[in-house]
C-alpha cells in the first residue's frame, strides 16, 4: 500500500508484507502519539483472517491479533472495551468497511488509533494513475475471489483514513502481494495472485488526498522489498506472521520511552532468531523510513499515560497462572506466548506490575503442552503460589532435536536413507506431512536435495555416489541443533537493549528523512589467505551498543557446528574493555581496528571451511551472570560433545546445554549469582577447539604480526575510548542491580 507521499519518490511498498506503520498525524510536529491529558482514548481495530472462502488458508493471522490486543491492553493502556477484534467469516469486505466506519464515529479528535491486519494482500492494475508501478496494492478480505466481490484497494482505505478524526493513527498491515508458494505445508506465502476482474474496481476508483510535505508525519516501517516473500509459519509452538510476531516480541519486552528506531531493531533481531531456527539463508529485509526527529520520539507518546483508569498496565508481557497439584502449574494460554517445553518463567504474586527480580515468588519450567495451556512445574525450593499470580518469561524454550521431512521419495529410497542418516546424527527426529520439519529432504536420480524449512532455498545438493555424503549432511544438520540451541537462550522479558551488526561504512541518508535497512541477511566474507591485508571482506569487526552498562560475551557456532568463545579472549589487551565491560549509550568496535597494531590485541580472520557462521553477543548487567556463561563454555569442553559442539547419544552435555542451566539458576537466584570466577580476568578464548587444527576452525582470534600499540588520536574512534563517559539520554539506563541479562545475532557467510 502507497501512503501519503514522501517527496517527490513514492515509498514503495511494493509490499503489504509489510508492516507499514504509518503514523497519520493531524496534530503539531514532535506531538506524542497519545496523550491521556487531553481526555482522549487508545482504540484498537484488529482483524485477522485464517479461513477463506476462495483463496489458500492461512494460520497465524488469529494468533498475531490475539498476541497484539494482549500485549495494547497489558502493557500499552489500551482498555478491553476499545480493543475491538474482527475475525475471519466475519472480516468480509463488508465486515472490514463497517468496523472502520464504526471506528470513524467513535473516534474523538484527541483519541489514539491503532489498526491491525494479518491476512492475504494482492495486486489489481492501477486505474487512476496513482502508483509509479502501475499497480495498486490490496488488502483481501474473507470473501475475496468469490463472486463480484473485489479486494479492498489502498486508494479505498486511504479515504477511510483521511477521515478519521484522531490525532494519530498507526496502521499495520502484515501481508504481501509478492512471491510464489513455497514447498512446506507448514509456512505460507501471505499473497495470492492479481485479480483480473477490472469490471469489479473501476465504480470504487477515487483520486486520493495529497498531505503537503510539511504536514507529514510518517514513520514507515515495510517487511520486505518488492521481491521478498511475507511468510506465515510456526514459531515457538504457534503458527504467526514472522513480521507479526517479532514487532509484537519487540513490542512486549519495550520500555515506555521506546522509540521507533529502537522497535525497529527488536524486529530486526527477532527475525535473525526466526531465521536460524528455520535454517533460512537469509529473511526479508525490513525497512524503517521516517524524518530525523520522529525515529528518536517515543512511539506511544508520554509514558506517564500508560495507565487505564481502572487498572495500571504492566510493563512486561505476563500470563496468568493456576495452581495445580504436586507443585505443577497451568500458564493459561501460554503456547501462544511462548509457554513451550523447556522455557523458564518467572512466577509473580496475583496484580503485580513492576515484575522487579525482588518481587518474584518462584520460577517454573514448562514441561508439556495441555489443550490451549501450557503446564510447568515449579522449582524445588518455591513455596506454594495464588491463583490468578502472574508468569513472565525468563528464558526461551529449546528442542535438542532436528525434525526433517522427506518430500516425494519411494519408500524404499527413503527407508534405506533414513537409517543410513540416523547412524551419523542423532540428533534427528523424521516426522510426518502435516509436522513441522526444519529441513526438507527429496531425492532423485542419485541426489539427494536439502531445502530450507519453507522449501524456498537449497540448503545442499548431494550426491548420493559419494559415500561421504551422510557425513555432510550430519553436518548442516548438527550446525543446525547448535544454532538453534544458541538461539534459545534468549531472555524474552530482559530491561537490557543491546544492538549488534557487522562494522561497514554508514549509508547515505536520504534528504528527506533517515532510511534504515535491516540487516537480516548474512554478511559475505571470504576466507583470508596468508599474508593477505585484512579487510572488512575477510576479517570480522563487529559495532555493538547497549542502553546499558554491562558485560559482553561473544560465542559463535561456525560452520562445523561447533561452539567457540570469540570475547573475551586471553589474546586481548589488558586496557581494552577489561572483562568485557562496556559504557551505556556509546558504540563499540570490536576489534577496534583491522589495522596492525590495533589497540584490541587480536583479530576475528576467516579460515576453512567455507560456510555460514552465526554469532550470538550477550550482554549481562553483572559480571558474575557475564563469568557463568564465560565458565560454563570453558569447562564443559569440546570433546564431551563431539566435534560438532552438539550432544550426541552416550556424550556429555553440550557447552551451550550448560550455559542454559547456569542461566536457569540465575533466573531462580532473582538477582545474585554466585560462581566460582575462572583464574584470571577473563576466560580463555575457543577460538580452536581441543583436537582440532587450526585450518579446520571458524572465525579463529589471531595475534597481530606486529606488536600491539596504542592508535593515534587521529585513527582511534570515540567507540574504543572506555573512559567517557555516556552521554545523557533519555535512552541510556544505568545498571540494574540484578541478573538481568539480554542477547542479539548476526550471521555471516564465508566464501572460499
Amino acid at each position: 500500500m502507497t501512503s501519503h507521499r514522501i517527496g517527490d519518490q513514492a515509498v514503495f511498498i511494493a509490499c503489504l508484507t509489510l508492516i507499514l506503520l504509518t503514523i497519520v498525524s493531524l496534530g503539531t510536529p514532535g506531538a506524542a502519539l497519545s496523550d491521556s491529558g487531553h481526555n482522549g482514548e487508545r482504540r484498537a481495530l484488529l482483524f485477522g483472517i485464517n479461513k477463506y472462502q476462495a483463496v489458500p488458508r492461512l494460520n497465524g493471522s488469529l494468533n498475531d491479533v490475539a498476541v497484539m490486543r494482549q500485549s495494547l491492553i497489558q502493557q500499552w493502556g489500551f482498555k478491553e472495551e476499545h480493543v475491538v477484534t474482527v475475525l475471519d467469516e466475519h472480516a468480509t469486505r463488508a465486515g472490514i468497511f463497517n468496523a472502520l466506519e464504526q471506528l470513524v464515529r467513535e473516534t474523538g479528535p484527541n483519541d489514539a488509533v491503532y489498526i491491525h491486519y494479518s491476512g492475504h494482500g494482492s495486486q489489481v492494475p492501477d486505474l487512476n494513475g496513482d502508483e509509479e508501478d502501475g499497480l495498486d496494492e490490496t488488502l483481501v478480505p474473507q470473501d475475496g475471489r468469490t463472486g463480484r466481490v473485489p479486494d479492498i484497494t489502498d486508494d479505498e482505505l486511504e479515504v477511510v483514513f483521511a477521515r478519521l478524526r484522531a490525532r494519530h493513527v498507526l496502521i499495520v498491515l502484515d501481508s504481501c502481494h509478492s512471491g510464489t508458494a513455497t514447498r512446506s505445508v507448514d509456512i505460507r506465502v501471505r499473497s495470492v495472485p492479481q485479480d483480473t476482474r477490472m469490471h469489479l474496481y473501476r465504480p470504487a476508483v477515487t483520486s486520493r488526498q495529497v498531505v503537503p510535505l510539511q504536514a507529514q508525519r510518517h514513520i514507515l516501517m515495510t517487511g520486505a522489498a518488492a521481491h521478498e516473500q511475507a511468510l506465515d509459519g510456526p514459531v515457538e509452538g504457534r503458527y504467526h506472521g514472522f513480521f507479526s510476531y517479532a514487532l509484537s516480541k519487540s513490542l512486549r519486552s519495550a520500555s515506555p520511552s521506546v522509540t521507533p528506531r529502537e522497535v525497529f531493531s527488536g524486529v530486526e533481531q527477532e527475525l535473525k532468531r526466526i531465521q536460524a531456527h528455520f535454517g533460512r539463508p537469509s529473511m526479508p529485509e525490513p525497512q524503517l523510513e521516517a524524518p530525523p526527529q520522529l525515529l528518536e520520539s517515543p512511539l506511544f507518546g508520554n509514558p506517564a499515560s500508560t495507565a487505564t483508569d481502572s487498572s495500571p498496565a504492566s510493563r512486561t508481557a505476563w500470563i496468568e497462572v493456576r495452581p495445580g497439584n504436586d507443585r505443577q502449574i497451568l500458564l493459561l494460554n501460554g503456547p501462544l506466548f511462548g509457554a513451550t517445553p523447556g522455557s523458564v518463567w518467572a512466577i509473580y504474586p496475583p496484580g503485580e506490575t513492576t515484575f522487579a527480580p525482588t518481587g518474584m515468588v518462584a520460577t517454573a519450567t514448562v514441561t508439556e503442552k495441555t489443550g490451549k495451556d501450557a503446564l510447568a512445574r515449579l522449582s524445588e525450593e518455591a513455596p506454594p503460589v495464588l491463583n490468578g499470580s502472574r508468569a513472565i518469561a525468563v528464558l526461551t524454550g529449546r528442542d535438542a532435536r532436528v525434525p526433517i521431512r522427506w518430500l516425494g521419495t519411494p519408500q524404499p529410497i527413503r527407508a534405506r536413507l533414513t537409517r543410513e542418516l540416523e547412524l551419523k546424527a542423532g540428533t534427528v527426529d523424521f516426522v510426518g506431512e502435516h509436522e513441522f520439519a526444519r529441513f526438507l529432504l527429496e531425492s532423485t536420480d542419485h541426489t539427494l536435495r536439502v531445502y530450507s524449512a519453507d522449501g524456498s532455498a537449497v540448503v545442499a545438493s548431494l550426491s548420493l555416489k559419494d559415500a561421504r555424503w551422510s557425513d555432510e549432511l550430519a553436518r548442516i544438520i548438527s550446525r543446525s541443533a547448535a544454532t538453534s540451541e544458541l538461539m534459545s537462550l534468549d531472555n524474552p522479558n530482559s530491561r537490557i537493549r543491546v544492538t549488534v551488526k557487522v562494522a561497514r561504512p554508514t549509508p547515505a541518508r536520504l534528504a528527506r528523512g533517515i532510511a534504515v535497512v535491516a540487516d537480516t541477511h548474512p554478511a559475505l566474507y571470504r576466507i583470508r589467505k596468508p599474508g593477505e591485508t585484512r579487510l572488512p571482506e575477510n576479517s570480522l569487526q563487529l559495532e555493538i551498543e547497549s542502553d546499558t552498562e554491562g558485560y559482553l560475551t561473544i560465542v559463535d557456532v561456525d560452520s562445523e557446528g561447533r561452539v567457540n568463545t570469540l570475547f573475551p579472549t586471553d589474546h586481548q589487551q589488558s586496557d581494552f574493555y577489561p572483562e568485557g565491560k562496556i559504557s551505556a549509550g556509546q558504540p563499540v568496535l570490536i576489534p577496534d581496528s583491522l589495522t596492525p597494531g590495533n589497540r584490541a590485541g587480536f583479530f576475528w580472520d576467516y579460515t576453512p571451511p567455507a560456510g555460514e557462521d552465526t554469532i550470538r553477543v550477550f550482554l549481562t548487567a553483572n559480571l558474575e551472570t557475564a563469568e557463568l556463561i564465560r565458565s560454563q563454555l570453558s569447562r564443559s569442553g569440546q570433546p564431551a560433545a563431539g566435534a560438532t559442539g552438539v550432544s550426541q547419544p552416550g556424550m556429555g552435555p553440550s557447552p551451550l546445554e550448560s550455559v542454559r542451566s547456569g542461566l536457569t539458576a540465575v533466573a531462580s537466584r532473582g538477582f545474585i549469582v554466585v560462581n566460582e570466577r575462572p583464574t584470571g580476568t577473563v576466560a580463555p578464548v575457543l577460538s580452536t577447539p581441543p583436537n582440532l587444527s587450526a585450518a579446520s576452525a571458524g572465525p579463529a582470534t589471531q595475534v597481530p604480526e606486529s606488536p600491539s600499540t596504542p592508535l593515534s588520536p587521529s585513527s582511534t574512534t570515540a567507540a574504543t575510548n572506555t573512559a567517557t563517559p555516556a552521554t545523557e539520554s533519555s535512552h541510556v539506563r544505568p545498571a540494574p542491580a540484578s541478573g538481568d541479562w539480554t542477547a542479539a545475532t548476526v550471521s555471516i557467510l564465508v566464501q572460499p
